[in-house]
């Protein structure tokens, strides 16, 4: 949010305060907790769960929990709702192409209670009204495919105060080996729903599925702004993220393809995300690339083909190298 993002910007920019934290895989609790002041959040809250060790029992008081189960068998019970559910594989056992994510949300003024075996992570936000106990199953939700080339990746939104919700946005992005996300660049730090964005913090949750060797998978998490924030980090399986607001792209190493569970909470009603102008253009280049790569898979492209696809998108200057450059990568050259 626009009044995080001011709080913390410099102390994320100096290294006073790390919004990267790895999660054991065996404590239960609280790994974002927006009370603290060295966690740059205010709003939203992000915890994990080790189910073996429980049952783990917490009163929601005046906020309201989603629920993420990533292996396992799980039981949830929500004051006299029982649900419960397997997630056998983990969270890449059926993709690309099919998610199997489950979701549970707990109302506020409700008692919770979670068990079962395997893992399990939560977000927390204060409610803004009351909704009843729900599941989200796998299959409930489509898996969408977002982006084009590099920049590639599926996503399933799991819960909105559109259907489930009164404040949380969640879900899961599955990115294959080497391929961003959060591109084109966006941001969504400011309260202007008649200009396309919504005033969220939000918070990732990594996962890879390559977990072996000394080294183990990467990737990388960004957090920039125009205003001097300029940091990026080295993100490993079960690597949690805080993100106050400025741009936030992921890109997965090329050795395992990542995924992160994610939330977001603001005052904002509905979710609304500004493409950053001077990178929104990419969203054209997408969509040649899509084009072309359905009509001229891996052959030549004549030139006065190139230049009106050009003209058509209004791409000028830099742009136009740019497109050229993505569809050599596609195997699709630019002939006299």
């Amino acid at each position: 949010m626009n009044q995080t993002l001011r709080r913390y910007r410099e102390s994320i920019r100096s290294g006073k305060i790390n919004p990267l934290v790895r999660w054991d895989g065996q404590t239960t609790g609280l790994i974002f907790d927006p009370g603290s002041e060295r966690i740059p959040l205010t709003m939203l809250g992000f915890g994990a769960c080790r189910l073996d060790a429980g049952p783990h029992r917490l009163e929601t008081g005046d906020r309201e929990f989603a629920l993420v189960p990533i292996e396992g068998e799980f039981e949830i019970t929500i004051g006299r709702k029982r649900f419960a559910g397997r997630r056998e594989g983990g969270p890449f056992a059926t993709l690309p192409g099919r998610s199997n994510a489950w979701a549970v949300y707990a109302p506020a003024g409700a008692a919770l209670e979670m068990a079962g075996k395997g893992e399990l992570v939560y977000f927390t936000a204060p409610a803004a009204g009351h909704k009843p106990p729900a599941i989200i199953k796998p299959g409930d939700r489509e898996n969408l495919p977002r982006g084009t080339s590099v920049w590639y990746r599926e996503v399933v939104t799991l819960f909105t105060p559109e259907d489930v919700t009164t404040v949380l946005v969640g879900g899961e992005t599955y990115s294959p080996p080497g391929l961003w996300s959060g591109t084109p660049l966006h941001v969504h730090d400011l309260d202007d729903p008649e200009h396309g964005q919504s005033d969220q913090e939000e918070v990732y949750y990594h996962l890879a599925r390559i977990t072996e060797g000394r080294w183990g998978p990467f990737g990388v998490q960004m957090l920039f702004d125009d205003q001097g924030l300029d940091n990026a980090y080295v993100i490993h399986h079960r690597d949690a993220f805080a993100i106050p607001g400025a741009a936030h792209p992921v890109i997965a190493g090329p050795n395992s393809d990542m995924l992160y569970v994610w939330s977001l909470a603001g005052p904002s009603a509905s979710l609304a995300m500004l493409d950053v102008p001077e990178f929104a253009y990419l969203k054209q280049v997408g969509e040649i690339i899509d084009l072309l790569t359905a009509t001229h898979p891996r052959t030549p492209l004549p030139a006065a083909e190139f230049d009106r696809l050009v003209r058509e998108n209004n791409l000028i200057g830099e742009q136009v190298h740019v497109l050229r450059m993505h569809l050599r990568q596609q195997g699709i050259a630019v002939c006299a």
